[in-house]
């Protein structure tokens, strides 16, 4: 029992000091530990912080706080000795750790930036750097602008420019200590100070910026951000310069090079060898046919010779005509043409081929002094005469054409070159074309360039619609006209010049048909009405025909086209009887093919023989590519939609609603009440039924009982 006893109480004592023991060395442990900061910043003790916002003050030095675990051993347990040499020693410890190294300052490390790298930034750069809608204002500078920029400038530099300077003073007075009684009256000292330099350095500022707003443009503020509104206002003026600038230039950027032409080919020197021998022959087969004549003068021509005979007093003019068999084979000649006599001279020509003939190109036509003063948009080159001068016209004096030749004569030539002139000489905004190509591929180049109404059309029934149309530009015009009391385009033109209304302006209409033929046969009332009331009536109103044909017939030029189109260039043909039905007269049957040709203009009772220009599938090309780059072609309709048009044109007879309220009223219908009706053929009566039964108005055919009404009155009109 004692024994027990005796364990508890040797067990009560002995465990607590134990336990006092071992919790006393744990204690001790901890607290020796050293703290440890993972970063640590000290600036020097003595020098001045660099930047001028914040001044330096001397460092104060600051009783190190005990630890929250030391503050507890105190509570709990009053050691006296152990406790100031283990502040002593966590003071030493701080203080070996806040010493740096070295006794240099401490600096700032470089980081790489993400947009600049190990790159300066330049700050001029950034308040230079103009949007590129500001570039593009800066080429026409508004006034406007400028004073709003100089004036957000001046407010800038008022803001900014005298912090700066109170800044860089402030750190010198504050730095130094002094007593809190005085610093009240020395600090409004300094502010009046500063107001009065701020001042100063205004005044100086207004009077630099108004010597350098003259040479120098100020730079836009960083500081100022342009609304949504702003900038659409700003870019509504800019367009509306743009727009005005663009239509002074439109002429100038319109221009087609010449470079894109071929180079004109070096004509050889006169064989004049060749020309005395074929004289002298020429006057000895006159001599041997009892003709008194002799040669006055040779002209050389790019295809031609003529020889200009001179006969004596009694020689009938027709003798010589009548030789011309005879002169052709003395001479051994392909072919001849005599001109009896020439107009304007006392001689008659009579015209040999060359033995080589030369090419005419575009350029020497083009680069010609006639041809650059045209003023004309109108104003077209055709080729080179016998004397080798160019031949240059006007559509508005033609005003309407017929080209007529054979197959590979050189219609098609013709016609281009014709359109390359107008290419060359009229902007897209003054001159349309409207192509009509049955051969599909002829003028198939010109598809994308900006002076078509339309795609070239190919088909013969749009053909025809457009021609229905180009009859309704023309009475639309002419109301126009009546409406402004103007006679013709040029006078409507200047008018609206004059009136500030450039967009109402009415552009020329060149009309041009490759193959006449074609539409004749498909459609030939059509056609022959439309072209009759064009070419009577489109001169006026800015509105020309071209027509080209390979079959100069009766049936395809008629007497009422032919009467109506002045103007006539006429290739080489089979016979007598298709030159007189192209130009009332004989001579196209001796052409030598290959762009030889005849012009008669309008007025003029003679003809003019010409060498065409030959104009390559190149340089059509290279025109044509150059051309759609100007501007994006406008069409007014397209081939698809006029054949939508004639699909419903020939489906609707003008009398089809008439005959439905006729059919509705007697509730009844046969094609002989129609007739009898409408005084109708049975062809147009029997269309109007089967268009009535389609439309669901009659029922079927029910043997020769009349048809049955299915539709009532209500329903008949709509």
């Amino acid at each position: 029992m004692w024994d027990r006893w005796k364990k508890k109480i040797t067990n009560f004592l002995f465990v607590e000091t134990e336990e006092e023991d071992n919790q006393s060395p744990k204690k001790r442990n901890y607290r020796k530990q050293d703290v440890q900061t993972k970063m640590m910043y000290q600036y020097p003790d003595n020098n001045s912080f660099r930047f001028p916002v914040i001044p330096d003050k001397p460092k104060q030095k600051q009783e190190a706080e005990t630890p929250a675990f030391e503050r507890k051993r105190n509570r709990t347990r009053n050691e006296t000795t152990i406790k100031p040499k283990q502040s002593n020693s966590m003071q030493e410890q701080e203080r070996k750790v806040n010493k740096p190294k070295s006794g240099t300052p401490f600096e700032l490390s470089e980081v790489p930036s993400p947009i600049y790298g190990f790159q300066h930034r330049k700050k001029e750069k950034e308040i230079e750097d103009i949007p590129a809608y500001k570039r593009q204002q800066s080429d026409v500078p508004e006034q406007t602008m400028q004073q709003d920029e100089t004036l957000i400038n001046d407010t800038y530099t008022k803001d900014t420019h005298p912090l700066e300077s109170s800044i860089s003073e402030e750190p010198t007075k504050v730095s130094e200590p002094e007593p809190k009684e005085s610093s009240e009256p020395k600090e409004d000292k300094v502010q009046q100070q500063q107001q009065q330099h701020s001042v100063k350095q205004t005044k100086r500022r207004h009077s630099k910026h108004k010597a350098e707003k003259q040479n120098k443009p100020s730079p836009p503020p960083f500081n100022v951000m342009m609304s949504a509104n702003d900038k659409r206002r700003q870019m509504d003026k800019r367009n509306i310069k743009k727009e005005s600038v663009s239509d002074n230039t439109a002429v100038h950027n319109s221009t087609v090079p010449y470079h894109l032409l071929n180079d004109p080919a070096r004509n050889s020197d006169q064989n004049q060898h060749w020309m005395n021998s074929q004289q002298e022959l020429l006057e000895k087969t006159l001599k041997h046919f009892n003709v008194q004549a002799k040669v006055v003068k040779a002209t050389q021509g790019p295809s031609v010779t003529r020889f200009e005979v001179q006969p004596e007093l009694g020689v009938k003019v027709s003798k010589v005509k009548n030789l011309s068999d005879d002169i052709k084979l003395n001479m051994a000649a392909r072919d001849i043409r005599i001109e009896a006599p020439i107009p304007g001279k006392n001689t008659i020509g009579i015209e040999i081929p060359n033995p080589k003939p030369q090419i005419v190109g575009l350029q020497e036509i083009f680069e010609a002094e006639i041809f650059q003063k045209g003023e004309s948009p109108l104003t077209i080159g055709l080729g080179l005469s016998i004397e080798g001068s160019p031949l240059i016209t006007n559509i508005q004096k033609m005003p309407h054409g017929l080209i007529a030749g054979a197959t590979g004569s050189g219609k098609s030539v013709c016609i281009n070159t014709i359109l390359i002139s107008l290419l060359y000489k009229a902007n897209h905004q003054d001159v349309k074309f409207l192509l009509i190509d049955p051969k599909m591929v002829e003028l198939a180049p010109y598809n994308g360039i900006p002076h078509l109404i339309s795609p070239v059309i190919t088909d013969v029934k749009a053909a025809t619609v457009a021609l229905k149309w180009a009859v309704k530009e023309m009475e639309e015009r002419y109301d126009r006209f009546v409406q402004e009391g103007v006679r013709d385009v040029q006078r409507f033109n200047q008018k609206m010049v004059k009136q500030n209304r450039v967009e109402e302006k009415m552009p020329f209409i060149v009309i041009v048909i490759d193959e006449l033929a074609d539409l004749m046969m498909v459609s030939p009332q059509d056609v022959e009405d439309a072209i009759c009331r064009i070419a009577q009536k489109a001169r006026a109103c800015g509105i020309h025909l071209l027509l080209a044909t390979q079959r100069p017939s009766v049936d395809v030029i008629t007497g009422l086209i032919k009467a109506n189109i002045p103007t006539r260039i006429a290739f080489s043909v089979s016979s007598q009887v298709d030159s007189r039905t192209i130009m009332d007269t004989s001579g196209a049957e001796k052409l030598l093919g290959k762009g030889d040709m005849l012009f008669i203009e309008n007025g003029a009772g003679e003809s003019i023989r010409l060498q065409g220009a030959f104009v390559s599938d190149e340089e059509i090309e290279r025109v044509t590519d150059h051309v759609r780059q100007i501007a994006t072609p406008k069409y007014e309709f397209e081939q698809e939609q006029l054949l939508e048009q004639l699909v419903t044109g020939d489906h609707e007879d003008e009398l089809l609603h008439e005959a439905v309220e006729f059919v509705v009223k007697q509730n009844s219908a046969s094609t002989s009440l129609l007739q009898r009706h409408f005084k109708i053929g049975y062809n147009r009566a029997a269309r109007l039924m089967d268009s009535m039964e389609r439309s669901g108005i009659i029922g079927g055919q029910n043997g020769s009982k009349p048809r049955e009404i299915l539709a009532s009155g209500v329903q008949a009109e709509n």
